[in-house]
């Protein structure tokens, strides 16, 4: 929880169009078990009860959708609609422009719904103590180099993670960052790296096998599964 005095901001990225998705909607208005995916990550953030104010970056003419499903997911909470940029980081810029009078940001993907209450404390404390800090899983699968579609090389998987979201930074700390990011903005693929080439540190905190990030639509019968509580049923393996 937050320590005495202490201002948590948390950033929501929800301006990704989804292209793999297709065009229908943006991929964070899916639905879920009847609710869309970025509900469902705002009440699991929400749960942890520290949140004193969430910036919501939606695509823009999708605000007022936003914000109505926002207030039956988490009728309580203290949010704010913008409409966000073409790329992540330049969303994520213009939502941590709007901050005021905090001492912790997060940063989180809304199609992360399944983030839990221990990670949110963890990835916070990190941040408090280090300036930055991101959740993180060590990769189990081999890793390789490709040329075209050849494999090039095998990359050695013992220092290399997959980074998650909730990631936590000092304002002052990500604030610098971006000050100082100048065109690698439109080009990063999160905070983290932009904290990294500012010249900061980034704690890594224990992430979570199911912080998985919704990708392809066949991803959402897994977070179906999970968020009712019903088994996951696969086709026998050779089905088509």
């Amino acid at each position: 929880m937050p320590e005495a005095g202490e201002r948590i901001v948390c950033i929501i990225a929800a301006a990704g169009r989804g292209v793999r998705f297709g065009r229908e909607m943006p991929k964070s208005f899916y639905p879920v078990e009847g609710r869309p995916l970025l509900a469902w990550s705002l009440r699991a953030l929400d749960a942890w009860g520290g949140i004193a104010e969430y910036i919501v970056m939606v695509p823009g003419g999708w605000e007022a959708e936003a914000a109505r499903e926002i207030a039956g997911a988490v009728p309580d909470a203290r949010v704010r609609v913008l409409a966000g940029g073409e790329t992540r980081q330049e969303s994520v810029a213009v939502g941590l422009a709007s901050v005021e009078g905090a001492a912790i940001v997060l940063i989180h993907d809304a199609c992360r719904p399944i983030v839990s209450v221990p990670l949110v404390a963890r990835v916070v404390a990190a941040a408090r103590e280090h300036g930055a800090a991101v959740p993180a899983l060590q990769v189990v699968e081999t890793l390789a180099r490709l040329r075209d579609d050849v494999l090039e090389g095998i990359v050695p998987r013992e220092r290399v993670v997959g980074i998650q979201t909730p990631q936590a930074f000092r304002f002052d700390v990500l604030s610098k960052a971006f000050g100082a990011a100048g065109e690698a903005v439109r080009t990063a693929t999160d905070e983290s790296s932009l904290v990294l080439q500012a010249g900061y540190p980034v704690k890594v905190v224990e992430g979570e096998v199911w912080n998985i990030k919704v990708t392809v639509k066949e991803d959402l019968e897994i977070m179906g599964s999970f968020l009712s509580g019903r088994r996951l049923e696969l086709p026998p393996r050779g089905a088509e």
